[in-house]
């Protein structure tokens, strides 16, 4: 497409409009692939959650673990004297250096990194699918294939894009780094704070001020880089040229994109407000994943291609496509449990195997950590903020499962076993009376919907390696998506069902059975 077909046809204003009716009118089309994107930083999880087993392993297998534990048990029962200033007791502070091999050390330290670089894949294959998926709504293709085939021509102009306004922020950055370094080697040669040293300080945070606006305008010039590359079909280099070159050619544009930027930014920090207040801040990254992102993404990529979203046949009432969603999903649950019967067992398994990993490990310390005060009342009078965050988070959780394993299944794998391994931990260290009462009431219904979640990301993962090695095209793919995104729906009644019990129902029983 002609760059210069972005010269007219949409003003912000519509290009607004457009991106909420693609969310409004397509959420079938749009979900399944923010969905899919926020689930792929699942992905870059995993290293970090294998590198700390493997660290905590490492350091239990070379005798280092107990000690450390012994002094953390000597220090909270207040038998150990606090550092001066502040510090860690001395006797915590060498039980610390204990831990710090070089072993686990490097082993932190590759986790981080892999970290880093599954970070920038994941914002680039997401992103890729986002536009793509966005960009073939507004053409009137099936907007998850065009997600699906999006990622597979783009994602290496994507990454290309991501590594390019790193280093144009590094760039940024770079002068106040120095500035800095050299104001506190100043001073602490000096020895204290002399005139030159306020002079020097002054100067950095007004070089932040300064450097936090360029910054902006950074962002703001690399805006529209994703677009170019999927509208225009070109490369990294090209896209950002095209991005950094659309303020001179459409300020009206931009400035619009700059005013619904700040108020999605405005939107969300209300909405992390409100949810802190409420008790419920998972809220904030549910408004993060399924409202903003689309609805800022469709106005990006309206506005650029100069396109609106064609007019839809008359849908029915919300009320009706609620119960049309969520009712069909509950079907796909139970044809996914049907039909998946080895993915489910595998999930299970790897929940299982975690739990009675994590079981072992923590009764082998002899910690006994008793269940007291007032557990009738953990969670308050009316515990509504604590029922919406615990339903947010958990449906999240599944989200992170279940698109995350696209990549063969491995993220699925550790995050089942890990959360299994945290249960069986904490099982491991309670009484198993009260880790039942605690746990079971909820559980019988959160568990196996976890586990779910778990079967739908090993089973996606077998069709992302199938379509690796050329088993699968692009329409397959999507309908793998689509399908796991059904079963998230169905899974959204068992975990609202699971929060309700464990906020208002669970502390009660736990009390009856306790006698707190």
């Amino acid at each position: 497409m002609s760059f210069a077909r972005h010269f007219s046809c949409v003003n912000p204003s519509t290009a607004l409009r457009t991106g909420a009716r693609l969310l409004r009118d397509r959420p079938a089309s749009v979900l399944p692939v923010y969905l899919l994107a926020s689930g792929l930083y699942g992905i870059a999880r995993t290293p970090l959650v294998v590198a700390g087993v493997a660290a905590v392993w490492l350091l239990a297998a070379g005798g280092r673990l107990e000690p450390f534990l012994d002094r953390l048990r000597t220090v909270g029962d207040g038998s150990v004297a606090p550092g001066t200033d502040g510090s860690l007791p001395p006797e915590l502070g060498n039980a610390v250096a204990g831990i710090l091999t070089p072993g686990v050390l490097l082993l932190v330290a590759a986790g981080v990194l892999s970290a880093a670089v599954l970070a920038v894949l994941a914002a680039a294959v997401g992103n890729a699918a986002a536009v793509g998926g966005l960009f073939g709504l507004l053409r009137g293709d099936d907007g998850v294939r065009a997600a699906v085939a999006g990622v597979r021509r783009h994602w290496r102009a994507f990454v290309g894009v991501r590594l390019l306004l790193l280093a144009a922020v590094l760039a940024v950055l770079t002068p106040l780094f120095g500035l800095v370094a050299a104001v506190i080697g100043a001073t602490a040669s000096a020895g204290e704070l002399t005139a030159a040293g306020v002079l020097g300080v002054l100067a950095a945070v007004l070089g932040g001020l300064v450097t936090l606006l360029v910054v902006l305008l950074v962002l703001v010039l690399f805006a529209f880089a994703d677009q170019a590359v999927v509208i225009d079909d070109v490369g990294a280099v090209a896209a950002v040229k095209r991005s950094v070159r659309l303020p001179l050619r459409r300020p009206k544009a931009v400035l619009g994109y700059v005013a619904v930027a700040i108020g999605a930014v405005i939107l969300s920090g209300v909405v992390g407000s409100l949810g802190a207040t409420a008790g419920a801040p998972r809220a904030t990254a549910l408004v993060g994943t399924v409202l903003v992102p689309p609805v800022v993404d469709g106005f990006k990529t309206a506005l650029y291609a100069g396109t609106e979203l064609p007019a839809a046949p008359s849908s029915p009432s919300l009320g009706t496509r609620l119960r049309t969603a969520f009712g069909g999903g509950l079907r796909a649950v139970g044809a996914f449990v049907r039909d998946h019967p080895i993915a489910n067992l595998a999930s299970l398994a790897c929940f299982a195997a975690g739990g009675a990993a994590g079981w072992v490990a923590a009764g082998s310390t002899g910690v006994n950590l008793p269940v007291g005060g007032d557990v009738g009342g953990i969670f308050g009078a009316l515990p509504l903020g604590t029922f919406l965050n615990l339903a947010i988070n958990n449906w999240l959780v599944a989200v992170d499962l279940a698109y995350s394993g696209i990549a063969a299944g491995v993220p699925a794998v550790v995050t089942l076993a890990f959360n299994g391994l945290i249960v069986g931990a904490v099982g491991g260290v309670v009484d198993p009376v009260a880790f039942l009462a605690l746990v079971a009431p909820h559980g019988v219904i959160e568990i196996p919907a976890l586990v779910i979640g778990g079967a739908a990301g090993l089973s996606l993962g077998g069709v992302g390696v199938g379509a690796l090695r050329g088993r699968y095209d692009d329409g397959d793919v999507a309908a793998a998506i689509r399908r796991t995104y059904r079963v998230l729906l169905g899974l959204v009644p068992l975990f609202v069902v699971a929060a309700a019990i464990e906020a208002f129902l669970t502390p009660a029983i736990a009390r009856v059975v306790l006698g707190g």
